[in-house]
């Protein structure tokens, strides 16, 4: 009787212990964070000698946002792993001169990626440093495009786009401010990604029409460049 209670005691003891050194081997967050910045398109190969004209032909860039819930795991304080949903609402444009009239094309892409991010965290005072990167997916996109003339007379035209699902590669800088008492954490960041996917050319990217438009322009960014700001807890 003597020794099963101190086998059981026993038994108890070490998971008890196994449990307390997970726990101080690992911690995790989870929690929502707000994204803007900017969406560029950077300037096609193979551009016809003295082409200055409609098609994205030239970089580009605009205003855009995002939101993303996300979990993290971290190994003895120092080694994370990150992931999440983003959704993001990424626009760019261009303006143009042709024939004394002042046009602006635009792209405008809404999409759900799915990050994945090894991080490394530096514990700093009242939070901790990170630095993470890794590939970003694009799950599922839709997207629109218009030619617009911002002087003279004429009609708006629509810009025909093809949804496309590429592939980033992230890299984060970040700040996360700890409030041990309640759990939770302030997260700030900064991430830039960069397509993987799209071609370098013009023709690539841009099938042209017959005229100066309609054309088809491959839906996405050459590079995304976001500021975060996040709640979240700590557990």
């Amino acid at each position: 009787m003597n020794r099963c209670l101190l086998v059981g005691l026993g038994i108890a003891a070490c998971l008890t212990s196994r449990s307390t050194l997970a726990e101080s081997l690992m911690d995790h967050s989870a929690g929502l964070k707000l994204l803007a910045g900017a969406d560029v398109w950077s300037t096609p190969s193979n551009i016809p000698a003295g082409y200055t004209g409609l098609g994205f032909a030239g970089n580009g860039a605009g205003f855009s946002y995002g939101a993303q819930p996300y979990y993290e795991l971290r190994i003895i304080k120092l080694i994370g792993f990150e992931t999440g949903i983003d959704y993001e609402h990424g626009s760019f444009h261009r303006n143009v001169t042709l024939n004394q009239t002042d046009t602006r094309e635009t792209l405008t892409i809404n999409s759900w990626r799915l990050p994945l991010l090894a991080k490394l965290t530096i514990p700093a005072g009242v939070g901790r440093f990170s630095i993470g990167l890794g590939p970003e997916f694009t799950l599922s996109q839709s997207s629109s495009g218009t030619y617009e003339l911002t002087s003279g007379a004429g009609a708006s035209t629509p810009i025909t786009t093809r949804n496309v699902k590429p592939t980033y590669f992230m890299g984060t800088l970040g700040f996360v401010i700890e409030v041990p008492a309640i759990g939770i954490e302030i997260p700030l960041e900064l991430r830039a990604a960069n397509d993987l996917s799209q071609p370098s050319k013009l023709t690539d990217r841009v099938a042209l029409g017959t005229g100066t438009y309609p054309f088809v322009v491959r839906a996405e960014s050459s590079w995304v460049y976001r500021l975060g700001v996040g709640l979240g807890y700590h557990f």
